[in-house]
């Protein structure tokens, strides 16, 4: 019997050796094919386009893995809006989706890479003096809330939100100004976006974020069914996040870029959200 286990032990060893020497030859042997990527384009820290230059939390992330497979990167633009831009990856336009949620109907057709790369916590946003009103989400059901039009949910999320006074707004300036002049009772946000778009309106002290999250969605990256490189993708790109020091590095460059941001805005004075100020500022976007 124990001469049964140490054969079968050792083969199991050898064969993993083998695979091992298989994967190492296979990036070994790749030539420099493009891997083709795109992901959240609106949504900061999670990824965004700036100038036509893709940026986010899964950059430094996706640059290791392509340079150590031997891929050459290329960042898609993007198309009229985030559900299209989905669509098109799973029709195989590109490879890799940075950022997703599981059992959410619009990445039916996207293969989840296990485990996630990072949660996305959603907090509460209220003025100081109002936060004690609220003691639990059922409190949520009497108040008017607001979201940013560009806060990304998954289905789950979404289906609790319906239950709730809820007005989507497409800008930070707007949204928050209803907040502070009283429109709205509170915001919904996701942690990372929130602190950061706050930080930009100089509003880090004048609003509170809840302590806890109401909910908090594992984000997933993904592959395209279609992909020509789904199966190597999918084994490698699972194996690199299976290892704890990729997940810290991927939450540590999140909690950099937000205290980057943060300490950039610390002495930005604050808006009067006046009609007069929002007008003055509508005007100069245009010119």
């Amino acid at each position: 019997m124990k001469k049964f286990l140490f054969i079968t032990a050792l083969f199991s060893l050898i064969s993993s050796f083998a695979y091992a020497q298989v994967e190492f030859e296979q990036i070994k042997s790749r030539t420099q094919e493009k891997l083709h990527v795109t992901g959240f384009f609106d949504y900061y820290p999670f990824g965004e386009y700036k100038n036509n230059v893709y940026d986010g939390v899964f950059k430094p992330f996706i640059k290791e893995f392509s340079d150590t497979a031997k891929y050459d990167l290329e960042f898609l633009p993007i198309s009229k809006n985030y559900e299209d831009t989905v669509r098109d990856v799973a029709k195989g336009e590109a490879d890799v989706l940075l950022g997703m949620y599981a059992e959410t109907s619009l990445y039916g057709d996207m293969k989840f890479i296990y485990p996630a790369a990072i949660d996305n916590p959603i907090h509460l946003v209220m003025l100081p003096s109002s936060m004690n009103k609220v003691r639990s989400i059922q409190d949520l059901k009497m108040l008017k809330g607001g979201i940013h039009s560009h806060e990304h949910f998954s289905d789950y999320v979404k289906n609790k939100l319906d239950a709730l006074q809820i007005e989507y707004i497409d800008n930070s300036y707007d949204l928050y100004g209803k907040l502070v002049r009283g429109e709205i009772d509170y915001v919904l946000t996701s942690i990372y976006f929130g602190t950061i778009e706050t930080a930009k309106l100089g509003l880090r002290h004048q609003v509170r974020f809840s302590k806890q999250s109401l909910w908090t969605m594992p984000v997933f990256i993904g592959i395209s069914k279609s992909s020509f490189h789904r199966e190597y993708l999918s084994h490698m790109l699972s194996k690199m996040l299976s290892q704890p020091e990729i997940h810290d590095k991927i939450k540590n460059q999140m909690i950099s870029i937000v205290d980057s941001i943060t300490q950039q805005y610390a002495g930005t004075v604050p808006p009067s959200f006046t009609a007069e100020e929002r007008a003055r500022m509508m005007e100069e976007k245009d010119e």
